[in-house]
């Protein structure tokens, strides 16, 4: 079986490095490594060229106008010749023996996808194993409706990763799916490519105990700093995720609901990220924000009929503030965030 592994790669110069070498030590000799620059100001992009100069299983395609990680995402299994496919970002690693030990757990399904787990490596050097909160084994397709659906959202702390990465897809099952998110999506991509992903696989294996991709915690990245759009973004990432559902079961009207009803406490959760986000825009606008998003009739009756539990003690402020959006409250919880830190 050929693995193709896809890179989207965009102004990662002082990590691409460490991971493309992560990627040409691969134990597993049938592999294709495709990168996706999308337009790298740095020097991100020759050093790709460097690489794809000495490797001939190195393939570098650039996007001088790519709209975000979801368009390079799609960019690359168009260009993908493998059985499967594995995404790893461009400031992370995985261990030499990734692919091998993933490949053993296949079968030739054109809809399978194997989980693995992952590891976060914090500038200090201290890192965090993190392992999928589900039972490891093969879940077939009657196993994958009753026990990873009800476990795939709704939770503050994933039982099953939303990023597309350390997962091993079959390329159909990628290909099929590829077009779910937004090109330009800057949140929550990864979910709008994952979960249509899982609603349409009919086979998955989650390994056991396997932490073998490195996530770099970049305290400086985009994920920390605000962003505008967020809002909008979350409203059509549950948009995406609801069409997605609609499209998988629309021969089962009954089920097809009951699962766009199951969503819905996830969409509670991303109202959360938006909420978190606003509380760092560097204007007194934030709670003007805050409120309109609370407000909204339809979030506020999503909130209301769909209740989450969260353990962090910050996102319990913001669920606080979900509920009751006063500017009082909204103030508190900012002053106790920039004493504290969230």
């Amino acid at each position: 079986m050929k693995v193709s592994i896809i890179v989207p790669v965009y102004n990662k110069e002082k990590y691409i490095r460490e991971c493309l070498d992560s990627l040409t030590g691969q134990t597993y000799q049938g592999i294709e490594i495709i990168l996706i620059d999308g337009g790298s100001k740095d020097r991100s992009a020759d050093i790709c060229e460097e690489y794809a100069s000495e490797d001939d299983r190195i393939r570098l395609f650039r996007m001088e106008h790519s709209r975000g990680p979801a368009d390079s995402v799609r960019r690359g299994l168009e260009e993908a010749c493998g059985d499967y496919c594995l995404f790893v970002d461009s400031d992370d690693w995985i261990d030499i023996d990734t692919v091998e030990r993933m490949i053993r757990h296949t079968t030739g399904s054109d809809a399978e996808m194997i989980l693995s787990d992952y590891i976060i490596e914090r500038p200090d050097g201290t890192q965090t194993h993190i392992y999928q909160d589900i039972l490891s084994g093969e879940y077939d397709p009657e196993d994958i409706r009753k026990k990873i659906y009800p476990r795939l959202w709704g939770l503050e702390d994933r039982a099953v990763s939303q990023s597309r990465c350390m997962k091993l897809y079959s390329m159909p099952l990628a290909k099929r799916n590829a077009s779910y998110p937004d090109p330009d999506l800057i949140f929550a991509e990864d979910g709008a490519f994952l979960i249509p992903c899982v609603l349409d696989a009919k086979r998955i294996f989650i390994m056991d105990q396997a932490a073998m991709y490195h996530y770099r915690y970049v305290t400086d990245s985009a994920v920390h700093r605000y962003k505008p759009q967020m809002t909008d973004n979350i409203y059509r990432v549950r948009e995406i995720i609801k069409r997605a559902i609609r499209d998988k079961y629309s021969d089962e009207p009954g089920y097809r609901d009951e699962l766009l009803e199951m969503y819905e406490p996830e969409y509670v959760i991303l109202l959360m990220f938006a909420i978190r986000n606003e509380m760092l825009c560097d204007t007194g606008e934030y709670i003007d924000h805050i409120r309109q998003i609370c407000l909204d009739p339809d979030n506020r009756q999503v909130i209301r009929n769909n209740p989450v539990t969260f353990r962090h003690l910050y996102n319990r402020l913001i669920y606080m503030i979900m509920k009751h959006p006063s500017p009082f409250i909204c103030r508190a919880v900012r002053k106790l965030n920039d004493i504290h830190g969230a």
